[in-house]
């Protein structure tokens, strides 16, 4: 493309990019065009083909060389471009006419990303919530892992219904003399209950064979729509009591829940998953803490499209968390305050970037060949893939750049811990596996903040996490 482009900055994450398209390439331009319109067009007295060029230029004329203008500047700004980090959307400020001997005109405006010197980076003094594993922990976890080898057994001593239990009774509920339901045996939950709810407060504290009757309005949840809301009269007796039986631990179980090395190689290990999520939380402390710091110390104008960017990567791991949680994640519905709070949270994901970006080009913090490979194994891995499927992945997709740009921030967010000074604060201690999350825009943390398009298709799904190991 022959073309002249002036670069003016406007301010410092501003640009008017003023290009001058070459008249041979105008005429070019719009000579294929109207060269590939005499071809398609049909015109009553004419042959297909033989259209005299004066005529389509009074039809026509307009049209082309507003499709010809178009077309030009797409292509003198894809090619200009490349050497400008631009973010958003670019605007289209002043365009001169499309004649076939003048050069053509244009004005565009752009936003790029601010290349920060970021100040006070080495050394960055932060505060960290002493994390450790304690026996009441590791107690706490073994009881969850005996809890999914529950069974429910009948029981057979003296003992009333408790909180929990699976009730079999007799039941009929009437109102006004008008019998709504009569159950000569049906189960009911004591305390997630969906056909009945409320009639389980009556049950707590009989045996088997005690009756009971009383008024309960039945709650509006219940399965049976007719009787939800509904204030009746409720008879029942207990025929029989279920209850979930969590297994003592030994050998042999600690074995059926994949544990090597019985109830010692049980605990061991789940000590080992402990002290790594642990040592997980450590680092996002790290993470997040390291960043605020050096947001708060380096002040310098962001663009709104790296904002917009950001945010578009948010509200996207939001509806992926409900797709994960079994949700329609088209239903994800947020209120003007979980927007201004998605805007913040997104703000400061824009400025860190920047600043990652900023200590890496002052430290010579450089993302080798040798450093994607392991990148794209350790996603391989974790998702259940040979390597060479995210590699072509990855490769489909032209998201090399992205990748490498994600390591680069990995690596330099681990150059400013190791040399942060840090403080260790204690605080108590309850550590657990970390949980599914809901859709407060609080979930994502440093490693959602950072992410853009998470490796498109691949690390969507996977996320670019900092190797502790």
């Amino acid at each position: 493309m022959d073309y002249q482009l002036n670069i003016e900055e406007t301010s410092d994450i501003s640009r008017k990019l003023h290009f001058i398209v070459a008249a041979d390439e105008v005429r070019t331009e719009l000579d294929k065009a109207f060269h590939d319109l005499k071809h398609k067009v049909r015109l009553p007295g004419f042959r297909p083909g033989k259209v005299p060029r004066n005529m389509l230029e009074a039809r026509y004329g307009q049209q082309i060389r507003g499709e010809v203008s178009g077309r030009l500047i797409e292509a003198s700004y894809r090619e200009a471009v490349g050497e400008l980090s631009v973010t958003g959307r670019p605007e289209v400020e002043a365009r001169g006419e499309v004649k076939r001997d003048t050069d053509l005109t244009f004005t565009i405006a752009v936003q790029v990303r601010p290349e920060v010197t970021v100040k006070d980076h080495e050394g960055v003094a932060i505060e960290l919530v002493k994390v450790q594993v304690t026996d009441a922990d590791v107690t706490r976890m073994i009881d969850q892992r005996r809890s999914t080898q529950a069974r429910i057994e009948e029981v057979k001593d003296e003992r009333p219904v408790t909180e929990g239990d699976l009730v079999v009774v007799k039941l009929t509920l009437t109102k006004d003399g008008e019998e709504l339901a009569n159950e000569p045996g049906t189960m009911v939950h004591t305390t997630h209950e969906q056909y009945y709810p409320g009639v389980e407060t009556l049950l707590i504290g009989l045996k088997t064979g005690e009756s009971t009757e009383g008024e309960v309005t039945i709650g509006a949840d219940a399965q049976f729509e007719h009787l939800a809301g509904v204030t009746c009269t409720v008879a029942m007796e207990v025929v029989s009591i279920q209850a979930h039986v969590v297994p003592e631990l030994d050998d042999a179980l600690a074995e059926e829940l994949g544990f090597e090395g019985g109830v010692d190689g049980m605990t061991a290990a789940i000590r080992a998953e402990l002290d790594g999520y642990a040592n997980e939380s450590r680092m996002g402390q790290a993470r997040v803490k390291i960043l605020e710091r050096l947001v708060e110390s380096n002040s310098f104008s962001i663009p709104d499209g790296m904002i917009d960017d950001q945010m578009g990567a948010l509200v996207d791991e939001l509806r992926m968390r409900r797709s994960y949680a079994g949700q329609d994640p088209k239903g994800l519905r947020l209120t003007d305050n979980q927007m201004a709070d998605l805007r913040t949270r997104a703000e400061f994901a824009a400025r860190a970037s920047c600043i990652l970006q900023g200590v890496a080009r002052q430290e010579n913090i450089e993302v080798s060949d040798e450093d994607v490979t392991a990148k794209v194994v350790e996603i391989a891995e974790a998702r259940g893939q040979a390597v060479e499927a995210v590699q072509a992945m990855v490769a489909k997709e032209g998201a090399d750049e992205m990748l490498r740009s994600r390591i680069e921030e990995e690596k330099t967010i681990e150059w400013l811990y190791a040399r942060a000074k840090v403080t260790e604060v204690d605080a108590p201690s309850e550590i657990a596996a970390p949980a599914a999350s809901s859709e407060s825009t609080a979930a994502p943390e440093w490693n959602a903040k950072m992410k853009k398009d998470d490796l498109l298709a691949v690390a969507k799904q996977m996320g670019l996490t900092v190797n502790t190991k």
